[in-house]
């Protein structure tokens, strides 16, 4: 289930089954068809007037009459508004990267300010002032000063720019889903003395002019319990082959009282989760997985014997379709009980990485794919309905970090269990450690850090904590590998500490 907002309204998309015979099926598979088409057309003519003008017209001000279709031009305002969101956010990830490249850069604090400024106006490609409003952070004031843009700024803003393009994949279209609004489709209950077996009928428009087709749906129980109101907009999606219609429903925000602050939550697999409080959810996570991952590598073998693809087969589809279910099923359970038990004003995570050694490099993709999506959704779901804050942060070392002493090392964790630090011998569950780490993480400001930057900033925060201590471990540290480039400059006030 995918959610949003807009301004303060919420929305949910909810799957209604649907009972349309092959015929019109196949029509939304051609008007599908031509709907992807179409959008690469639309999006290809909006990178250009993007590179041409350094930024997208509002969407208002696009006209696609020229862009040849077999779509009406409804759908093809109807596209239009769907293909320019998907670059505008498409756009707004290479902003926040940018804003990344910036702060991590070697520049002068001046010139910092001048790039994040060109930043935020997307001054890109093009921009034809000599100045521009800066902002600077001084105590609890913001002062704002108008400053030069020298020709260094607008080169390099341009270079960071299309280094960012060639880093990231441009939309492209293949696979997108019909957004539809009441343009082109009508969704109808069904009438009281109408056909018993059907709840809803989805009015479409396809490619036959005049000629739309009506397809049956079977109302979700789940989504009609929800407090709000189904709007008239569907989502036609192509999942595995087949057509699934997704209807649209505003949703009502419920009250929330947090109860504490915040709550750090740590991904496994054996369990799902670790909290900082010392919980752990989800035990017998792992045997469920490894029972889907003998099925469906099982599966896998025989089909390839027979040279038979993944998708043309029930069973291996229905395998999938199942490991789907209870994904979803067990992360929104459990984030569900972790919520009502602690209500957390903020819930802190780290960048999610889904996979196991022990597992099949199939169901390791599954899940990456399918564990990642579902986890996302349900926190953003949560920040929709009850407002709670999301943090993420950058999940390096957090497994190999002592999260009592902040000793760094490889060895400090034994396997997926345990965790003992080599430093000051603690022993923990190594998530319930690592839910610790993350907590501590998200007060340290490194969300914009590389992996490099974060291990650098925590040898010396440790090796700052040796200053004043009786006995340092020196030689468990000259042996870890991860202080080998700070110990000639960092360690040497330490030396004195060192017994006699």
């Amino acid at each position: 289930m995918k959610e949003k907002t807009s301004e303060d309204r919420i929305f949910g998309s909810y799957l209604f089954v649907n009972y349309a015979n092959k015929s019109k099926i196949e029509k939304v598979k051609n008007t599908l068809k031509e709907y992807r088409k179409t959008a690469k057309d639309i999006s290809n003519y909006l990178w250009y007037i993007f590179f041409r003008t350094g930024k997208l017209l509002h969407r208002k001000k696009i006209n696609v009459k020229h862009i040849p279709s077999y779509l009406s031009e409804l759908y093809k305002y109807v596209c239009l508004w769907q293909t320019y969101d998907v670059l505008s956010g498409y756009i707004a990830n290479i902003q926040y990267q940018f804003a990344n490249i910036v702060f991590n850069s070697s520049l002068n604090k001046e010139d910092k300010l001048i790039l994040l400024a060109l930043n935020n106006v997307k001054g890109w490609l093009v921009y034809d002032k000599d100045e521009i409003e800066i902002y600077e952070r001084k105590g609890k004031d913001v002062e704002k000063r108008t400053v030069k843009v020298l020709e260094f700024h607008k080169k390099l803003a341009r270079k960071i720019f299309k280094h960012l393009l060639s880093k990231n994949r441009k939309p492209r279209f293949n696979n997108i889903s019909m957004h539809l609004d009441g343009k082109v489709i009508d969704i109808n209950k069904k009438k009281e003395n109408g056909a018993k077996s059907f709840d809803y009928w989805l009015k479409i428009a396809t490619l036959e002019k005049g000629k739309p087709i009506y397809i049956p749906l079977k109302a979700n129980v789940y989504a009609e319990k929800l407090e709000g109101e189904f709007l008239n907009y569907c989502q036609v999606v192509e999942n595995d082959g087949k057509i699934e219609f997704r209807i649209i429903k505003q949703l009502k925000k419920k009250e929330y009282i947090p109860a504490i602050d915040e709550i750090a939550i740590d991904l496994g697999l054996s369990p799902l989760f670790a909290t900082d409080k010392g919980d752990l959810f989800g035990r017998n996570f792992f045997d469920i997985l490894k029972a889907f991952d003998r099925k469906i590598t099982k599966r896998m073998a025989s089909l390839q014997k027979r040279n038979i693809k993944p998708r043309d087969d029930k069973k291996y589809r229905k395998y999938v379709d199942n490991l789907r279910d209870c994904l979803k099923n067990e992360i929104n359970r459990l984030i569900n009980v972790i919520v009502e038990i602690y209500k957390p004003k903020r819930i802190i995570v780290e960048r999610l990485d889904f996979r196991s050694p022990e597992l099949s490099k199939r169901l390791n993709r599954l899940l990456q794919n399918f564990g990642k999506r579902y986890i996302k959704q349900k926190l953003q779901r949560l920040q929709e309905l009850y407002g709670i804050e999301v943090i993420e942060i950058n999940p390096a070392y957090t497994s190999q970090e002592c999260s009592s002493c902040g000793y760094i090392d490889k060895k400090n964790r034994k396997d997926t269990q345990e965790f003992e630090c080599k430093a000051c011998k603690k022993q923990i569950n190594a998530q319930v450690n690592g839910a610790k780490n993350i907590l501590k993480r998200s007060s340290l400001g490194n969300s914009y850090l590389t992996k490099k930057q974060v291990l650098k900033m925590l040898v010396e925060r440790y090796l700052e904590r040796l200053k004043g201590c009786k006995s340092p471990p020196l030689n468990i540290i000259k042996d870890n590998p991860y202080f080998k480039d700070y110990l000639e400059s960092i360690l040497n006030p330490c030396q004195s500490l060192t017994p006699s």
